[in-house]
């Protein structure tokens, strides 16, 4: 009974022996698969958000480019309010100048048909 009980724990403790590195490897295992996938994460993540920097900056150039467009458009139309405000009065000026000349010369008209 002795030798039974001395044989199991000298069996035992062999097993304990053998078997301890094999589970302290598989935590290590483990542990670095986990980090090896955290890595990976990590790694998708900024590749994520680069292309969504990439993304935000093509529609920031786009939009900077419409606001551009818009901008030149209305300085455009301000150029040709102007010129054409120019042009109405020139316009005005012209007919006043027309009408006086016309009421002069129906008065010459009137004086000389009085005479």
């Amino acid at each position: 009974m002795k030798n039974k009980i001395l044989l199991l724990s000298f069996v035992v403790a062999l097993f304990a022996v053998v078997a301890m590195p094999a589970v302290a490897q598989s935590s290590e295992v483990k542990q670095e698969r986990q980090s090896a996938r955290a890595d990976e994460k990590r790694l998708n993540d900024a590749v994520d958000l680069r292309v969504d920097t990439k993304a935000d900056s093509k529609a920031a150039k786009a939009s900077l480019r419409e606001a551009k467009r818009v901008e030149k458009d209305a300085r455009n139309a301000r150029r040709e309010a102007k010129k054409a405000a120019r042009m109405e009065a020139k316009t005005q000026k012209s007919r006043i100048d027309a009408d006086n000349q016309a009421r002069k010369a129906a008065r010459a008209t009137e004086k000389s048909n009085n005479n």
